[in-house]
């Protein structure tokens, strides 16, 4: 794992680690937090080992690669195990804004109401305290300020939910990502799908040394009709229906799914079914996995990126586009492989699908 070094910056110690055996970062796009983890051979009497490991102190790190900033987060948790024959010690951390995953919010900034203020507004209330203790802020993608500043006329969150939580139920009703970016902030964003792909995969010229292909259709995930209901509300809400379909189920295949909307008005049934849809289209995953981190220009690969392949191999006869949802990068002494995980660009940008699989000649395959 040349070049890979992980930074320990905090008012406890400052050190950097490169003694490391086996490293994995998962870098995920619709997350606040992407995880890493290592091991080495934990010495107990070497200073250096013990400053590292140092249990309950939550380091403040920063990791890199050939000097570009993948993460800024904190050490959470240690494992050690002692036995016949010396084991590795397991440490792990995430990103700063996933500490939002694990608290609720304080009683200090009740009420749990937020009638009449906008995301931007809610956003910023719950994540000062975290400000102060772990350095945690929050930046905002200009093409989504508009839908920050937008109020809610009502809002409540629950006592038992985490912060994480809220903020996501709030941002999903705007069609707001909430992510985070390699500087530990807290990331209000939307999906990049349709910019030129940053990698291009053709099958037909042949294998591509060092890198292989999985693609996955779970059809029982999959659905028909989906049909949206919302319940007319006490407060004289109407009561809205919409039914949309599926066309990776084609024609002559019924399989029907009926949902209820949570949230909004019956001017949003329309939008609940198209993010059910979306949602479902989960189910249509491309793996990749490859010996190279970094693209030709010596930038490293990252997610929220779009990648092009044309595979008959994987049943896909013309070269289609798909997202990279997240990365797990993973490195040993031998070798270091990074994993993409990509969904089709319909998950997210909110378009109405058309199938990779239409108008796929049957008759051109037969012996």
């Amino acid at each position: 794992m040349t070049g890979l070094v992980l930074n320990i910056n905090d008012r406890f110690i400052k050190r950097k680690v490169k003694f490391f055996n086996d490293f994995t970062f998962n870098l995920v796009y619709n997350s606040v937090g992407s995880t890493f983890g290592f091991s080495y051979y934990f010495d107990p009497n070497n200073r250096v080992h013990k400053e590292i490991a140092t249990v309950s102190h939550y380091h403040e790190v920063t990791l890199d690669f050939n000097d570009q900033l993948l993460v800024t987060g904190v050490l959470t948790s240690q494992k050690f195990m002692a036995g016949p024959t010396k084991q590795q010690a397991q440490f792990s951390g995430y990103s700063l804004p996933g500490v939002l995953e694990d608290v609720n919010i304080p009683p200090r900034l009740y009420p749990l109401r937020s009638d009449g203020l906008s995301l931007e507004q809610i956003a910023r209330k719950l994540i000062r305290p975290f400000k102060r203790n772990y350095g945690l802020t929050m930046t905002i993608d200009p093409a989504v300020q508009s839908k920050m500043n937008s109020v809610f006329d009502t809002s409540s969150a629950s006592e038992t939910s985490t912060i994480k939580d809220y903020l996501t139920e709030l941002a999903s009703q705007k069609d707001i990502v909430i992510s985070h970016n390699e500087k530990g902030q807290l990331l209000f964003t939307e999906a990049k799908t349709d910019i030129k792909p940053i990698l291009d995969f053709d099958l037909t010229k042949g294998a591509i040394p060092g890198t292989s292909f999985e693609m996955a259709f779970d059809g029982q995930g999959m659905h028909s009709h989906i049909t949206m209901q919302k319940q007319a509300s006490t407060d004289g809400g109407n009561a809205g229906e919409y039914t949309i379909r599926n066309p990776y189920v084609i024609g002559s295949v019924y399989r029907p799914k009926v949902m209820s909307q949570s949230s909004g008005t019956d001017n949003d049934t329309r939008d609940a079914a198209q993010k059910a849809l979306a949602n479902e289209l989960r189910n249509m995953k491309l793996t990749i996995k490859t010996d190279r981190w970094l693209l030709d220009d010596g930038t490293i690969i990252k997610p929220n990126n779009v990648i092009s392949i044309f595979a008959p191999e994987l049943y896909i006869y013309r070269k289609v586009n798909f997202f990279i949802e997240s990365i797990n990068f993973t490195g040993n002494s031998r070798e270091t492989i990074a994993t993409l995980n990509c969904v089709l660009p319909e998950v997210y940008n909110g378009k109405h699908p058309d199938s990779i699989y239409k108008n796929i000649n049957l008759h051109l395959l037969e012996p």
